[in-house]
């Protein structure tokens, strides 16, 4: 399933169906640290499906359906991070050159989900494989996450 980024921010936007329709809606509210996302429900209802709570200098925690996912680096020097599903199994995104890939952190490495960012003539794309639908909260939540912290990184080594 392919997800277009309304507007290219992980804080502030809406995930685009193919045919344009808002699925999911992510608002970061300022005065609480806060990230929520939403599912669009048929017509204008919205569904919480989980939050991220920034915290200053650490990685976000975040709560999909009532559990708490840790998003974690997986080693000091590494730009990877790995978090474990709801459904138990551990999960690692990695980057190259802005894009990221979530595979099965085993053996296996099976793809989950790619992000892909935005141009000047395509917005970001985040792309859930057939492997991805069953956890698809699991994976919105913790690209908000690892993308997020990814931008606040590079906002902060510009200054």
């Amino acid at each position: 399933m392919n997800y277009s980024l309304a507007m290219d921010s992980p804080f502030n936007t809406a995930l685009l169906s193919p045919e344009g329709r808002a699925v999911y809606r992510i608002d970061t509210y300022l005065s609480s640290f806060t990230t929520t996302v939403k599912k669009v429900a048929g017509g204008q209802s919205e569904v919480e499906i989980g939050r991220v709570v920034w915290q200053s200098g650490r990685p976000g925690t975040a709560v999909v359906h009532g559990h708490e996912i840790y998003v974690n680096k997986s080693s000091f020097f590494s730009s990877s991070r790995t978090f474990t599903a709801l459904n138990g199994q551990s999960y690692k995104w990695t980057f190259h050159e802005g894009s990221a890939l979530m595979a099965s952190n085993d053996s296996r490495q099976a793809p989950v989900a790619t992000y892909t960012p935005a141009t000047r003539s395509n917005p970001g794309l985040l792309h859930v494989t057939p492997h991805g639908l069953t956890i698809t909260g699991d994976v919105i939540m913790s690209f908000v996450c690892v993308e997020g912290e990814r931008r606040h990184a590079v906002r902060k080594s510009l200054r």
